[in-house]
């Protein structure tokens, strides 16, 4: 009996001692105000272009190691945190923050080379976007049902009037318009700004992220195309962790410029299998942005499905009143769905100088009802555009009048400048940001988009 008591006496300090241990350590952990380190790989090598982020922060912006592979983080919220380090060709880092000393927590990573195994096959996506048979579905809840996405919306590129800065009022306006628009996707041309990634989503709003590829570019040279592959690796590492990307976008019209050739397709298929190594089996789909339907099918540029295996689907721009002829082409060129990321006409008529809105509502409303209806091959599209550019055909202070004539408009004519379903003006109330006025084919969108 009296052995009895020792025992639980012992095992009563030993639960007073273990809290007290325990406690103590947590109260002399020093939450830091500073994270900083330098990234190696095992062989000691800096590690540039490393993406820096704070898993237990999700809304906390990443950030880039410099050519010295150091990174430094402030302004993150308060608490005990775990860094994860990303580099293209390296196994993902995680590790604990370390206890501050004056203010500042230091982290070395060192980061392994990953071995790749690409399938030969390319499976369906394990991932938030999918494309399954011809069919763009989404989960974005993560509870494991895909459903049907039709892409309703527009080309994005709100280039402030006279190239003033680009501030996030700019990006709030345009995911209220797009909103109460019942659009659900934006087409960029360069990327996009994060800010506006971390807003779209919450407001419905998904981006088709495109990829520049510069129109000077010799892409049979293997520095070139070796160049490109990098540049679009650390993009879709950048990006791919943000809940609004529906899709990754291959050049705009490579076809028309550098690319009418088969380097420009066989660089797109190592470009896909880039983004694969990158994310993995929770993959979004990656789209070949070609003028027209051109090219696509023809094998001896590697334009077809059996040398584009990790190319998930064609995104074309295509400015023609029958759009719905041009699909039904398409359907014997290629087993792959395919997204419109451009159509519409120019709200000016040029044979007075004065806006037809009537005109572009009517011509837009006729393509749209086309592409809804190729339903079977098409998964939607983006109208060009969102806004006015003042800045393509001269003076960006002045709302010109240039262009190139072309038959597929009814007035003969392409102005450049005046392809807005929202018209631009200049700033009147000196609140940094243009003058937006929805024009008529902004509403007739937003019936047909219910």
């Amino acid at each position: 009996m009296k052995l009895k008591r020792y025992i639980n006496l012992a095992l009563i300090v030993l639960l007073v001692l273990s809290y007290g241990c325990s406690n103590s350590s947590e109260n002399e952990y020093s939450y830091p105000t500073v994270i900083s380190g330098i990234v190696r790989n095992t062989g000691g090598q800096l590690l540039s272009y490393t993406k820096i982020s704070l898993t237990t922060a999700p809304d906390y912006q990443s950030v880039w190691t410099d050519e010295n592979g150091t990174f430094r983080l402030e302004n993150f919220p308060s608490g005990k945190h775990k860094l994860k380090a990303e580099h293209v060709g390296y196994n993902d880092y995680t590790a604990d923050i370390p206890s501050a000393i004056n203010g500042t927590s230091v982290l070395n990573p060192v980061l392994s080379v990953k071995t790749y195994n690409i399938p030969i096959v390319k499976p369906v996506s394990k991932g938030t976007v999918r494309i399954n048979g011809k069919a763009l579905e989404t989960d974005f809840d993560g509870d494991g049902i895909y459903t049907p996405f039709k892409v309703k919306g527009v080309a994005f590129s709100p280039t402030p009037i006279n190239n003033k800065p680009y501030l996030n009022g700019i990006d709030d306006r345009s995911i209220q318009l797009l909103k109460e628009m019942n659009a659900n996707t934006i087409r960029t041309y360069s990327g996009t700004g994060k800010y506006f990634l971390q807003n779209a989503a919450p407001n419905g709003i998904r981006v088709i992220v495109s990829f520049w590829v510069d129109t000077n570019y010799d892409l049979s040279s293997a520095d070139i195309r070796q160049k490109v592959k990098d540049e679009f690796a650390r993009m879709v590492l950048d990006f791919k962790d943000y809940s609004a990307v529906l899709m990754w976008n291959l050049g705009n019209e490579q076809n028309y410029q550098n690319g009418n050739n088969s380097n420009w397709y066989s660089l797109a298929q190592e470009l896909a299998v880039e983004a694969y190594k990158v994310e993995g089996e929770k993959f979004h789909p990656v789209c070949i942005n070609n003028g027209n339907i051109y090219n696509i099918g023809d094998a001896s540029l590697n334009a077809d499905d059996n040398s584009l295996t990790y190319v998930d689907l064609w995104a074309t721009n295509i400015y023609e009143y029958n759009i719905a002829t041009k699909l039904n082409e398409y359907k014997n060129k290629s087993g792959k769905p395919i997204v419109v990321t451009e159509y519409g006409i120019d709200a000016l008529d040029n044979r007075t100088k004065l806006e037809y809105e009537n005109m572009q509502a009517a011509f837009d409303s006729v393509n749209w009802a086309q592409i809804k209806a190729s339903d079977d091959v098409c998964v939607g599209a983006t109208v060009f555009e969102f806004t006015d550019e003042w800045w393509k055909g001269g003076t960006p202070a002045i709302h010109d009048y240039g262009g190139y004539p072309t038959s597929a408009h009814p007035d003969g004519y392409s102005n450049e400048e005046w392809w807005g379903i929202i018209a631009t003006s200049p700033d009147t109330n000196g609140d940094g940001l243009d003058e937006w006025r929805p024009r008529k084919v902004y509403y007739m969108f937003q019936r047909n988009w219910k």
